[in-house]
């Protein structure tokens, strides 16, 4: 599609919701599977959790993908790979960076060979866990669905809880020594010399 006649079609015939809509309906996502939550994925798409009622259909060429899931750790090798499969795919694409592999390295966080996800190509959503369970993985994509319709959300903010009542008070620092006579007279001393 040209840029001026999609252009038009979103600004002047106002199709801009009509195509997020379909957009948020048709997530179909390539896997990059480079460590265990593969698993998962799977699981997610089978019958038990069905992930395709909401427009989630995994698929296998990243040329008629738009989601690609980052499942697991990314070596400096298959960084370069990465970054191919995001470029390759159509726009809109949008990138789900899966486990605590993906998100931060993992067990492999100080590895010199492990590269983090969003230093290679921009993530939309980050999937806790290790693995994520399937009901995770389906988060991530109603999250993907609130992004695209411009919505914020649901984001997990972590509750702050008041500790102080039930933790002892922090020891108070010594007292100085009261300088003696003599230090006195050196110091004075000192100070005129």
């Amino acid at each position: 599609m040209s840029q001026a006649l999609k252009e038009f079609l979103m600004k002047k015939a106002k199709l801009e919701k009509v195509f997020k809509w379909g957009v948020r309906w048709s997530l179909w996502p390539v896997h990059l599977v480079t460590s265990c939550c593969g698993v998962e994925v799977a699981h997610t798409s089978a019958p038990g959790f069905d992930a395709e009622r909401w427009g989630v259909l995994p698929f296998h060429t990243m040329r008629q993908s738009n989601v690609i899931l980052v499942e697991g750790t990314i070596t400096r090798k298959m960084a370069r790979v990465l970054r191919q499969v995001y470029e390759q795919m159509p726009e809109p694409k949008y990138v789900l960076a899966m486990g605590a592999c993906a998100v931060r390295g993992g067990l492999f966080w100080n590895s010199y060979h492990i590269v983090q996800v969003d230093t290679i190509v921009p993530v939309d959503v980050y999937i806790a866990g290790c693995p994520p369970t399937p009901e995770a993985v389906i988060r991530a994509f109603i999250m993907l669905h609130n992004k695209i319709k411009g919505k914020p959300g649901p984001y997990i903010e972590p509750a702050k809880v008041d500790l102080t009542p039930y933790l002892p008070p922090p020891p108070k620092p010594p007292a100085k020594p009261a300088p003696q006579p003599q230090q006195q007279q050196q110091q004075q001393a000192q100070a005129a010399a």
